[in-house]
């Protein structure tokens, strides 16, 4: 369960830091199927606010970038976007086998 913050651009606080990890454990590692890593990168560029993620959840990947005013209101929406990017992704997980071994058992059984 990893968990990299980085700043670009500026000096990383303790209290960004702590936002990115609780939003990491809070949000992601509760609905994780594996071991969970996260990588957030924080930079600011003119007026924005910018809060990268980049997650890797055993076979499933994504990554999200949100800009705004806010870094703290960045962190928070680019976590959410993450959640609703690995249920998807976990919803589209399927057996590909189950399907082809229903097919033989009803050939056998006719």
């Amino acid at each position: 369960m990893p968990i990299q913050v980085a700043a670009h651009g500026f000096e990383l606080t303790q209290p960004l830091k702590e936002a990115c990890e609780a939003e990491s454990k809070d949000k992601l590692h509760s609905i994780a199927l594996n071991h969970i890593k996260t990588k957030w990168t924080l930079s600011i560029q003119r007026e924005e606010q910018i809060a990268h993620l980049t997650w890797v959840d055993g076979a499933f990947n994504g990554d999200v970038t949100v800009k705004s005013t806010d870094m703290y209101n960045s962190i928070h929406q680019c976590a959410k976007k993450a959640v609703e990017q690995l249920k998807k992704s976990h919803a589209k997980k399927q057996d590909h086998h189950k399907d082809s071994r229903s097919i033989f058992y009803a050939q056998d059984t006719e």
